[in-house]
C-alpha cells in the first residue's frame, strides 16, 4: 500500500504493525493513475512525506531472506537518493522478520578514548553498553574531531570512519549519517530524537557510565547489512577513487606520424564516397567478394559529421583548401528545406545522390549537429557567405516549445527535452537566436556540492536512458566543456577504467552501425538495467537491452576511442587509441566502424560516414592541442 504525504498520527492509526519505506523525493504523484506494482518508473514521482508500507507477514522469516526481498524493491525503488526508514510501529516480537529489510535506522555510537587491547576486552566492553543502552545497534569508536562541515569523523576498531552530523553527501561525494544527537543533551521526551536515522553520540571516559536517556521508541538493531546501494552515489564514488589511478592522470597529447596516416586513411573514406552531383557522401560501405554494398540516405547528424569531417582535413592540410570549400559549398547548396507554416527545416532523411527527401519530418538533434557544423564553416571566410544563405533559410521558432525544440514525427510531435543531444542544443542553438533553450543537465545540476550537483545529474542520465560517447565528447571538441559535460566525462572515465579493473575489457561505447542484423546499436553507460554497460537494438517492435559484456552486438567503437584520446590524453585512453590503430584500420578504404568486443576483431571492410568524419575531427582537435 502506498500513502502520500500521510500525517504522523494518520500514518500510526493506519499502517499499525507495517514495514515503512519513507522516500524523500522531490516531484508529486497522482496515486489514483499509479500502478499497484513498485517501478522505478513509479516511485520517481513519489512525494516529501510519502510511505510505503509492507505486510511484514509476507516477508521471509529468515532475515537472510528478507534483507533479499528488501534489496530489490530498493533496486526498483532509488534513482532519487532513497532513504529508508524502519518506523516505531512495529512490534518487537516480528521485528527480527523485517529488520534486515530495511536500510537506515538510528544508531548509538559510543566514543572511547581507546580501545581495549584484546578482542576479549572489546567484545566485554560493547555487551556493557548494549546493556546499559538497552538497544543492539552500538557502535564502539574513537576520535569524535569535529570537521569544518560540522560533522564528526570517527572510527571503528576495524578502522572503517563514518562520519555524523547533518545526513547527505559530504562536499566529497561521502555520506554523512544523521541527524546526530549529543545523547547527554536529549531530553527523554523530545519528538526530533524519533527520527528513524538520528545518530546517537556518546562520549564516555567509561563505559559504566552511560546512561540511556534515548527514548526506548526508537527501536533496535540487529546489525544486519543494511546498506542500500544508490546507483549514482556508488559511480560518483567509484569514479572519484578511479581518477586517481595513475592510468587516468593526464598526459601531454601526442599527434604523430600515424595519425596523420589514420587521417590520411579516413579522409579517403570522405573522397571515395563523395557524390559528385551534391558534394555529399555515402553514409556506409560495405564489400563483400569485391561486390559493394553502400547505403545513400543521410541523416542530418551525417551531413553534420561530412561538414565538419571536411573542415578537420582543412586544418589538418589532407587537400588544397578550395576544393574543400567547393565541396562544402555543394553540400549546403544542395540541402532541401521543407516550408510548413511559419516554420521552414531541412528534413529528416535525404539521398546523398541527387538530395531528394527520403523521409520528411524534423529531428532536433540531428539538426543541433548541423547547426554547429554550419556555424563553425561559417568562421572560414570562404564559407561565411554560403553558410549564412543556409541558416537564413531556416526558421525553427515555431518549432519552439517551453525552451524547447521539438521532434516532427509521421503522426505527432514529440519534445526533444528527454534526450542526451538536449543540453548540446543549448550549446549550439544560440547561433539562430534561440537563447532561452532548456537543458536537462543544466536544470539537474543543482546542490550545495559538486558531490549533490553531480548525483543529481546521474538520475537525469538514467532517466534519459544509455549515455554514448556521442555528443557528450563532441561538446568539448566542437564547443569546450560546460560544467555538466566536465563532470559526465570524468565519471564515464572513471566508471570505464573501472570495468576494465574488473574484467580485463577495454571499452569504447557508442551508437555503431554494425555489419549484420539489427545493423545499427545504441551502447554506453546505463544506470537504469541490472548492468552498468549495455547494448540496445530494435529487434522487430521490441526494444532488447544487453550486457555490453555479453552481447554479440557489444562494439568497440573506433570513432569513440579517437575521441576520448583527443579530449582527456593519459595511458588509458592510450590503450584505447592503440587498440583502433591496430584494428579498425582498413587499407585503401577507410577506418571500421569499430571492433567487435568479443576478441576486437574488426568489422571487416565495413566503414562509415560518421565514424570517419568524427575520427578527422577528434585529430584535428588533437593536432590543435600540440601546438
Amino acid at each position: 500500500m502506498i500513502y502520500d504525504a500521510v500525517e504522523a498520527a494518520e500514518r500510526e492509526a493506519l499502517l499499525g504493525p507495517a514495514a515503512v519505506l519513507m522516500l524523500p523525493l522531490k516531484a508529486r504523484l497522482d496515486l489514483r493513475s499509479a500502478q499497484e506494482k513498485m517501478t522505478s518508473g513509479l516511485f520517481s514521482k513519489l512525494g516529501d512525506g510519502t510511505v510505503l508500507a509492507v505486510d511484514v507477514a509476507e516477508l521471509p522469516i529468515d532475515p537472510a531472506r528478507a534483507y533479499e526481498v528488501g534489496q530489490r524493491i530498493a533496486a526498483s525503488v532509488n534513482r532519487a537518493r532513497l532513504s529508508g526508514y524502519l518506523l516505531s510501529v512495529l512490534p518487537r516480537e516480528i521485528y527480527k522478520r523485517c529488520c534486515a529489510f530495511l536500510p537506515n535506522h538510528s544508531r548509538h555510537y559510543v566514543i572511547l578514548p581507546e580501545f581495549p587491547g584484546s578482542a576479549e576486552g572489546y567484545n566485554g566492553l560493547l555487551d556493557q553498553a548494549r546493556t546499559r543502552l538497552g538497544a543492539d545497534c552500538v557502535t564502539l569508536v574513537r576520535g569524535g574531531e569535529r570537521r569544518a562541515d560540522g560533522a564528526f569523523l570517527v572510527e571503528t576498531r576495524d578502522g572503517e570512519q563514518h562520519r555524523l552530523g547533518a545526513p547527505g553527501l559530504g562536499a566529497d561525494g561521502e555520506p554523512i549519517e544523521g541527524p546526530i544527537f549529543l545523547a547527554d543533551d536529549v531530553a527523554p521526551q523530545r519528538g526530533d530524537v524519533r527520527h528513524p536515522d538520528a545518530v546517537f553520540v556518546h562520549k564516555a571516559q567509561t563505559v559504566s557510565r552511560l546512561s540511556a536517556k534515548v527514548p526506548a521508541a526508537n527501536g533496535i538493531c540487529l546489525n544486519y547489512p543494511t546498506g542500500i546501494v544508490d546507483p549514482a552515489h556508488e559511480l560518483l564514488l567509484e569514479a572519484r577513487d578511479t581518477l586517481r589511478d595513475s592510468s587516468l592522470s593526464p598526459e601531454a597529447p601526442v599527434f604523430d606520424a600515424a595519425m596523420m596516416a589514420d587521417a590520411e586513411l579516413a579522409y579517403s573514406y570522405l573522397e571515395q564516397a563523395e557524390m559528385n552531383a551534391t558534394g555529399l557522401a555515402l553514409t556506409v560501405r560495405k564489400q563483400i567478394n569485391g561486390k559493394s554494398f553502400n547505403n545513400s540516405e543521410i541523416t542530418m547528424w551525417d551531413v553534420g559529421s561530412l561538414i565538419l569531417g571536411l573542415l578537420a582535413a582543412v586544418e589538418l592540410e589532407l587537400a588544397p583548401a578550395d576544393r574543400i570549400y567547393r565541396r562544402i559549398k555543394k553540400i549546403m547548396a544542395s540541402l532541401p528545406v521543407i516550408q510548413d507554416g511559419d516554420a521552414a527545416y531541412p528534413p529528416t532523411l535525404i539521398n546523398v545522390r541527387d538530395a531528394s527527401i527520403e523521409r520528411r519530418g524534423f529531428d532536433a538533434c540531428d539538426f543541433a549537429r548541423l547547426t554547429s557544423a554550419v556555424t563553425r564553416a561559417a568562421q572560414h571566410t570562404a564559407l561565411a557567405d554560403a553558410s549564412s544563405q543556409l541558416m537564413g533559410k531556416w526558421q525553427i521558432a515555431g518549432l519552439m516549445q517551453g525552451g524547447v525544440l521539438n521532434n516532427i514525427l509521421k503522426t505527432r510531435i514529440q519534445s526533444s527535452y528527454l534526450s542526451h543531444c538536449a543540453h548540446y542544443q543549448t550549446r549550439v542553438l544560440p547561433a539562430l537566436g534561440q537563447s532561452e533553450t532548456r537543458s536537462p543537465y543544466r536544470e539537474a545540476f543543482a546542490g550545495e556540492t559538486v558531490a549533490d550537483r553531480t548525483v543529481n545529474l546521474l538520475y537525469t542520465v538514467d532517466k534519459i536512458g544509455i549515455l554514448p560517447t556521442e555528443p557528450l565528447l563532441l561538446e568539448y571538441v566542437e564547443l569546450g566543456p560546460s560544467a555538466e559535460c566536465a563532470v559526465l566525462t570524468d565519471v564515464f572515465l572513471g566508471a570505464m577504467k573501472h570495468h576494465f579493473d574488473q574484467t580485463g575489457q577495454l571499452l569504447a561505447p557508442s551508437e555503431t552501425p554494425i555489419d549484420t542484423a539489427p545493423w545499427f546499436v545504441y551502447q554506453g553507460f546505463d544506470l537504469g538495467h541490472e548492468t552498468r554497460w549495455n547494448v540496445s537494438y530494435r529487434k522487430g517492435r521490441e526494444v532488447v537491452f544487453e550486457p555490453v559484456a555479453s552481447s554479440p552486438y557489444g562494439i568497440f567503437s573506433t570513432k569513440a576511442a579517437y575521441l576520448w584520446y583527443a579530449v582527456r590524453p593519459c595511458r588509458h585512453t592510450r590503450k584505447m587509441l592503440d587498440m583502433a590503430q591496430e584494428h579498425a584500420r582498413i587499407d585503401g578504404f577507410g577506418m571500421s566502424s569499430g571492433l567487435f568486443l568479443d576478441g576486437y576483431a574488426q568489422m571487416k571492410n565495413h566503414a562509415d560516414l560518421n565514424t570517419n568524419g568524427i575520427v578527422l575531427q577528434a585529430l584535428a582537435h588533437l593536432k590543435r592541442r600540440t601546438r
